[in-house]
């Protein structure tokens, strides 16, 4: 009854400990004062919620350190707090520059409660680390002596965003190389240099983007077990870098749906910062590769506009809190092995904060997306919705129609908008598809589905906001689009 009860506090202090990290990391979002360190703090604790979901302690000094934890961090918060856009409006100029050289020195003093907290449960995780041990060694691998094998403890580095790795001991009749196994549910911090392993010291380039300047670099790689992945890294020196990693994390980790890419795990050491996940699930590249390149059905094509819409629905309306995507593009739409399509690119997600007074979104520091989708009405006036994902949808369905680019080189991307409306009124989409060898052959019910996906993307497209449709009407246009062709027994 006594170990009930002790492991019954431990989840309670667990997921308490998670909440006050999320409010944190909300809260330095919007800080105004000292933000280098609210975002210096965000990021440290954004690794610490992960790991304390899979604690599978025993022991009552982990409750004791972790009530020390959760005092530590609501201290933390309230602090964040104070940085924001409320606490700003009320100090004269002199006051605030003073305010926010105390509030650096209070900075320092709750990071080192942190520490404190955490050096503790960090010492006892040898508890729990041979079941992961287990996961991440190789039965066949002999290399390196056991001396080497290290794993990756919660402890940040004091005055340093990264991650100090302590070195855990293996047992002696143990001489194996860590490497990293896909046997877990849930995703996983990996070091660094696990990764390196799994990607063969990062020998395998699958993309390199530069889109909003990240210069993130994709990798091909593969665990112990066989099992591929890929290794996206975000390049040090990029300015977005940190806020990047965070927002996906904390959006994309508790995410689980069938249209939305799957975490394996994520590295933040030192200056590193990685996300890996299943190959599979972009094996096949990108919607937008296809659309250039040719290849898909039209049958195909409504399926992934569909499996898309309803992922971005799932973030408008099924999540505890709604999130809006702000990058949807036909980048973002990967086709997995089976040419199921999962929606990628959360680097830039922020989470719906609720509606403003005046109806018109919510507002945000910086106007992000790929260029040529961005809603307009959002790159105007800085306020972010549901509707500003609609929009970009909308540009997709489009293109997917058509093969049209979302934007001409030296043209606004609202002339393509403009010069597609005339065609969808008039009904004369079948000459602008984009393969005419199949247009021809469509048959008339097959043709009226890709009208009706053609009229939702203009509604997708209006200008204001409100206007626009909500993505559960989207998805319910396109099912009944898909129910035109799985009638047919062609398969175009």
């Amino acid at each position: 009854m006594l170990l009930t009860a002790h492991v019954a506090t431990l989840a309670q202090l667990i997921w308490c400990a998670g909440g006050i990290i999320t409010k944190i990391m909300r809260a330095a979002k919007t800080a105004r004062q000292n933000k280098r360190e609210c975002v210096h703090l965000a990021s440290r604790v954004s690794v610490i919620a992960p790991v304390l979901h899979r604690l599978q302690q025993q022991d009552p000094e982990v409750a004791q350190s972790l009530v020390g934890l959760r005092d530590a961090l609501n201290e933390a918060h309230d602090l964040v707090v104070t940085c924001g856009p409320k606490s700003q409006g009320k100090r004269e100029t002199v006051r605030q520059f003073f305010g926010a050289r105390r509030r650096a020195e209070q900075f320092k003093e709750v990071n080192r409660k942190i520490d404190s907290s955490l050096i503790p449960i960090a010492l006892l995780t040898h508890i729990s680390f041979m079941a992961r041990l287990d996961r991440i060694i190789s039965p066949n691998h002999v290399g390196v002596p056991t001396t080497t094998v290290v794993t990756a403890v919660v402890v940040p580095s004091p005055g340093s965003s990264s991650l100090q790795l302590l070195t855990c001991p293996p047992p002696q009749e143990s001489a194996q190389v860590p490497v990293v196994s896909s046997s877990h549910v849930a995703a996983e911090m990996f070091t660094a240099a696990e990764i390196a392993m799994v990607t063969d010291n990062f020998a395998h380039v699958l993309i390199v983007s530069e889109d909003r300047g990240s210069g993130t670099v994709y990798y091909k790689g593969r665990l112990h077990d066989g099992q591929e992945v890929v290794v996206k890294r975000l390049e040090n020196g990029w300015q977005g870098m940190e806020g990047a990693f965070v927002a996906e994390l904390e959006i994309l980790f508790p995410l689980h749906h069938d249209h939305i890419v799957c975490l394996i795990g994520w590295c933040a050491e030192e200056d590193k910062r990685m996300f890996v996940y299943d190959y599979k699930d972009v094996s096949n590249g990108t919607l937008g590769d296809h659309l250039r390149g040719g290849g898909l059905s039209w049958r195909m094509r409504i399926e992934a506009l569909l499996g898309a819409a309803r992922a971005i629905n799932h973030l408008h309306c099924v999540t505890e809190q709604p999130i809006v995507h702000r990058n949807v593009s036909s980048s973002s739409i990967l086709l997995d092995a089976f040419w199921t399509p999962r929606l990628s690119s959360f680097g830039t997600a922020v989470w719906q904060e609720g509606p403003s007074s005046t109806g018109e979104g919510q507002l945000v520091a910086e106007v992000v997306g790929t260029f040529g989708y961005v809603d307009p009405e959002y790159s105007r006036t800085n306020r972010v919705s549901a509707a500003s994902d609609v929009y970009s949808f909308g540009k997709v369905m489009l293109e997917t129609l058509t093969g049209w680019p979302p934007v001409k080189k030296g043209e606004d991307p609202m002339a393509w908008v403009e010069c597609a409306f005339p065609i969808i009124e008039n009904r004369k989409l079948q000459d602008v598809l984009l393969d005419s060898r199949l247009a021809t052959e469509l048959t008339p019910p097959q043709l009226e589905a890709l009208q009706l996906v053609a009229d939702t993307a203009a509604r997708c497209l209006w200008q204001r906001q409100e206007h626009r449709p909500a993505m559960s009407s989207v998805v319910a246009n396109l099912e009944t689009a898909l129910c035109s062709f799985i009638a047919t027994r062609s398969s175009l």
